[in-house]
């Protein structure tokens, strides 16, 4: 079940939007004003991030906050899609929200099916089709997205990419496909070896370990855990 998080400071159209997602299949979380407006935007972003959102509807008129901005600050550390919800039905606020980053631009008033509508259309580009081909779009526990690109060996974050050696794609693909589970040394080994990769003990720590420190130099901090004595975990 995919999480919605909504960014919108009308309590009653909040509260409906979020009762109307939880009835057509998703997870909804309404976050009112109480929750951040004494707080700094960096507080907001690090809220936004620790909800593990899969998808952003964020209003443009927030209580103390410009909702383009906290659009541009969010984008930078997460790729989650955004709509924008807004008022300001102008051709300049719409062209502001796609320039600081938005997926989609929706005035108010608005139909919630055709709302629901587009954020499947997004949802179905983001997270479905790009895993059915060479993309697996991952998002961490801590909010972070990034994207593995299986043909070209490299996975990116944001505007930053990184190269990965044939057992280092493997290994990180092998715990996408698992995310969230612990993957045991010999699981992997058995996978590199079908994959016509000899690995032994010895050369699975070196790898595991340039592995790390590459999605770290771009940006995807605190991916993979090690279990001692399990194996290994995407988180």
């Amino acid at each position: 079940m995919k999480k919605i998080g909504i960014l919108e400071d009308d309590e009653a159209l909040g509260k409906e939007l979020a009762y109307y997602l939880e009835t057509n299949g998703y997870e909804a979380r309404w976050i009112a004003p109480a929750e951040y407006v004494e707080k700094k935007e960096s507080d907001l972003i690090d809220l936004l991030l620790e909800e593990n959102l899969q998808m952003l509807l964020l209003d443009v008129g927030l209580p103390g906050f410009d909702g383009l901005h906290v659009c541009k600050e969010y984008r930078e550390k997460s790729e989650v899609p955004i709509i924008m919800i807004t008022s300001r039905n102008t051709e300049l606020t719409e062209l502001m929200s796609i320039t600081s980053g938005a997926d989609d631009f929706v005035p108010k008033p608005f139909n919630p099916q055709i709302l629901v509508a587009r954020m499947e259309s997004i949802m179905k580009r983001v997270y479905k089709e790009n895993k059915t081909e060479d993309v697996m779009t991952i998002t961490l526990e801590n909010g972070i997205t990034f994207m593995i690109e299986l043909l070209k060996a490299r996975v990116l974050c944001g505007e930053e990419e990184m190269g990965l050696s044939k057992n280092e794609l493997q290994i990180l693909k092998i715990l996408a496909e698992r995310q969230g589970e612990v993957v045991s040394r010999d699981d992997i080994m058995n996978a590199l070896w079908d994959n016509c990769a000899f690995v032994d003990d010895n050369t699975l720590t070196v790898n595991m370990t340039r592995l790390k420190s590459k999605l770290e130099s771009i940006g995807v901090k605190d991916a993979i855990i090690t279990k001692r004595g399990m194996g290994y975990q995407l988180i």
